[in-house]
């Protein structure tokens, strides 16, 4: 009775998240013409969304090229995952999905995903690219996120963030202690363990997660993730609109930016 009620209260609390919407999925199979003055080390930035579209996708994706053009790094955005082929994706050492959600790509472009992943491909993955539940690809929930989402409470509140590698270059403009206003992630399992490097927690007394949804004094909230030869970087943060003009939190993604493109950086 317990689990149906968990699951009945996961349910509801995860229903309808503020700020987005439902989507059909699509699944293109004919590629987009990549301008050719995108070479490697180039990013791209994958604006897709095939279950919740969050209404910050827009603003990620400006902030994000933003960054990229101040700092001279080419940079290509698309909706389109038929991209993910092996001609295209040779011009790309990095990847930033954009508040992504839901099962994004064909048999094929899976598998092309995930042979760039483990040959030396690096992920900045941001809020949404890990909240979806009951994702239709499960090697994706356990090799690049490393977790499963559960829910989030039904208020975006407060939160008090501490920061465990103030090293990390997208750490290094964040407070130790750090409040942000955020929709805080719940996740299946813990990530940390042999291959996960945990660089922030949020503090659950902090905030009010709801009973059903509490993770316990250890509650990972942004981690990096070895994968074959590959690297993730993935943090929960950047639900809001706000956050993305917010010079704090956008050091935050620069540094992970500049982590992703510097292979010198350990993967985890």
């Amino acid at each position: 009775m317990r689990a149906l009620f968990l699951t009945a209260a996961f349910m509801a609390l995860a229903a309808a998240p503020a700020g987005a919407e439902r989507v059909k999925p699509v699944f293109e199979t004919e590629a987009p013409a990549v301008p050719k003055d995108i070479k490697r080390p180039a990013i791209l930035l994958l604006s897709k969304a095939n279950d919740w579209r969050h209404d910050s996708m827009p603003v990620t994706a400006k902030a994000v090229t933003d960054i990229a053009n101040k700092r001279g790094w080419k940079i290509y955005e698309t909706s389109n995952a038929a991209i993910f082929n092996k001609k295209d994706m040779k011009r790309f050492d990095v990847l930033v999905l954009n508040h992504t959600t839901g099962d994004l790509f064909t048999a094929d472009q899976k598998v092309v995903f995930q042979k760039w992943l483990e040959n030396g491909g690096r992920i900045v993955a941001v809020h949404g690219a890990g909240g979806t539940k009951n994702h239709g690809w499960p090697w994706y929930i356990d090799n690049v996120i490393g977790t499963g989402f559960i829910a989030h409470p039904p208020t975006i509140q407060d939160g008090v963030l501490t920061v465990e590698d103030p090293s990390h270059p997208a750490m290094k403009g964040l407070p130790a202690k750090w409040t942000h206003n955020e929709e805080w992630y719940t996740f299946t399992r813990n990530p940390r363990g042999p291959g996960v490097k945990v660089l922030a927690t949020v503090d659950e007394t902090t905030y009010d997660p709801t009973e059903p949804l509490r993770m316990g004094a250890d509650h990972p909230i942004i981690w990096t993730k070895c994968q074959g030869k590959g690297g993730i970087f993935y943090s929960a943060l950047g639900h809001q609109i706000k956050d993305w003009s917010d010079p704090v939190f956008l050091s935050h993604i620069e540094g992970a930016m500049e982590w992703a493109r510097d292979k010198k950086q350990k993967a985890c």
